[in-house]
This record gives C-alpha cells, structure tokens and sequence, in this order.
C-alpha cells in the first residue's frame, strides 16, 4: 500500500489540495492517534480503500476513523464483503480464507465489513453494493458515511 502514496500526494497536488492539508498514514488509525493524541475530532476526510480487510479489528479500527474524524467529516470507502452467512458462496470463503490470508499478505475474504461500517453510531451511510463485480464470490461495495454530532 505504502507503494500507492506517492501517487496520492501527486493527484492530491494536482487537484489544488495544499500539502498541510493532506494526511497520508503509514500506520494504523490507532497508532495514529496514540502518536498524535491533537489530531482526534481534525480530519475533513479519511479513506478507506481495500483495508478494512486487513486490519486486526475492524471495529477498533472505526472507532479510531470517527475519532480522526471532526463533525461532518465523510468517510469513503471501497471494500469487497462477504457473501450472506448461510450461502454456498460463504461456505467457500470461509473455507479459502486461511489460504487467502496467507497469499494476499492478510486479507479476510470472509468479513462483514459493511455491517461493521453501518454499525458506527456516529455515521450515516450510504453505499452502493456492486453484486455483480465479486472479489472471491462477495460483492464489492462503495459508500459514504458522514460522522454527525
């Protein structure tokens, strides 16, 4: 990932964005916040681009995105989920995932990661479920969640 922040900076410099004002981390949310304890409630936008699949918690993880986040900050997110529980697509990623993690350096086919998303109180959400593009038989999702006080 790290690889892909230069291109960040680079488009982020083309599109008028003042470098003070970009944040590329190369760490965790949490480690973030624990290193920079007066960045809480100071992010306009956090992106979230194919990692919460990644991530140890996904619900910790969140919570230290709302705290970056101030009032009317907008999470964006692009992430592939799991199929239904209860599915025959299900059964196979939860079987292939062991094996998944293992080649794509950590990745959980597996993860109800929109549901971990829309359970932050703190968001509204909005998104768009892509069932036919499937990253290992789950849908892909985009979406929106805005933080309000």
């Amino acid at each position: 990932v790290r690889e892909m922040h230069w291109r960040i900076r680079r488009s982020a410099q083309e599109a008028g964005v003042p470098e003070e004002r970009l944040t590329v981390l190369d760490c965790d949310a949490e480690t973030y916040l624990s290193e920079h304890p007066g960045a809480a409630g100071t992010f306009d936008w956090v992106v979230l681009g194919n990692v919460l699949c990644e991530v140890q918690s996904q619900v910790s993880a969140l919570a230290s995105v709302d705290r970056l986040l101030k009032e009317g900050g907008t999470v964006f997110f692009s992430e592939h989920v799991a199929a239904p529980k209860g599915s025959w697509a299900r059964s196979v990623q939860d079987w292939c995932n062991p094996w998944n993690r293992a080649l794509t350096g950590g990745c959980n086919c597996n993860r109800d990661t929109l549901e971990r998303i829309k359970a932050v109180k703190t968001w509204e959400v909005v998104y768009w479920k892509y069932e036919n593009f499937k990253v290992l038989f789950g849908p892909f999702v985009l979406g929106l969640a805005k933080k309000f006080g």
